[in-house]
């Protein structure tokens, strides 16, 4: 089956999304601590791309003299990230957009921080977006990209035995000849020159990790299996036959060999953070 943006169900996906950024809020918090840091008395954060706004709803958290913006093209997910907002206390400081990505970017207002995880290398020409997230930035604003790093590893080698590997061989490939399920692309040149082309400064990169050892808690390991599926939804057709079998293997609950079962299943990633001036 293939996915795009277009034809997911935002409305199902949405509680998922937010326990994937919750396991991983040990990593992503470093990170917006790191950044909400470098721009203490910011007024405006825009979150583009925001989903169910667990990420907005931090930088309102982390930054109480600032008002922040959460932009995504999926009202069910902005909906959520209302509904998070209100119970945190944080309505008075928070707001959403609906707006179409690319265009929509020209719509939105200037800002002081702006937090794009995850979503320039979707866009149809990820250098002109990195120009029109520029244009966004007030003087001395900081823009921060949220690319890369180091993909999921969650076995240990004898029982992986390559297959994590050449998942990432195949989305890698994927991205490269600009077929990927979800629109993934390779940007045409790295993402801090991308930065700089745009009129930034002070670009610099820094990765965040996360590590989950095991035992992994039943939260992560559910969490781990709905990303197995996905990843195997996604991928069908283009994966080695034995590596859905064991994608299969992995997510079935029944197995002994599932990640819900095995004990020596682990989640560790790192998440790499470009960031640039104006």
């Amino acid at each position: 089956m293939t996915h795009t943006h277009d034809h997911v169900d935002w409305g199902e996906y949405g509680p998922d999304l937010i326990a994937d950024a919750e396991i991983n809020a040990p990593m992503i918090d470093q990170a917006l601590r790191w950044l909400t840091e470098r721009v203490p008395r910011a007024g405006l954060v825009l979150d583009v791309g925001s989903g169910p706004g667990v990420a907005a709803c931090r930088f309102a958290q982390l930054l109480p003299g600032a008002t922040v913006l959460a932009a995504d093209g999926a009202a069910p997910l902005l909906a959520l990230a209302r509904s998070r907002a209100e119970r945190l206390g944080l309505t008075d400081r928070f707001a959403t957009r609906e707006i179409k990505l690319p265009d929509g970017l020209a719509d939105l207002p200037a800002a002081d921080l702006i937090w794009v995880s995850g979503v320039a290398h979707h866009l149809p020409d990820p250098a002109e977006g990195i120009r029109a997230f520029a244009a966004l930035l007030r003087p001395g604003g900081l823009l921060a990209l949220r690319e890369g790093g180091l993909p999921l590893q969650f076995l240990p080698s004898h029982a992986d035995g390559g297959m994590t590997a050449r998942m990432n061989a195949v989305d890698s490939a994927l991205s490269q000849s600009h077929s990927h399920p979800m629109g993934a692309i390779e940007p045409p040149r790295s993402w801090p020159e991308l930065l700089a082309d745009a009129g930034l400064s002070a670009v610099q990169s820094r990765s965040f990790m996360l590590d989950l050892p095991a035992p992994l808690d039943e939260a992560a390991r559910r969490q781990l299996a709905r990303t197995l599926r996905r990843t195997r939804e996604m991928l069908d057709g283009h994966l080695a036959d034995g590596d859905a079998e064991r994608l299969d293997q992995l997510t079935d609950p029944e197995d002994p060999e599932s990640v819900l079962r095995r004990p020596d299943v682990f989640m560790l990633r790192a998440a790499t953070i470009h960031t640039a001036v104006r």
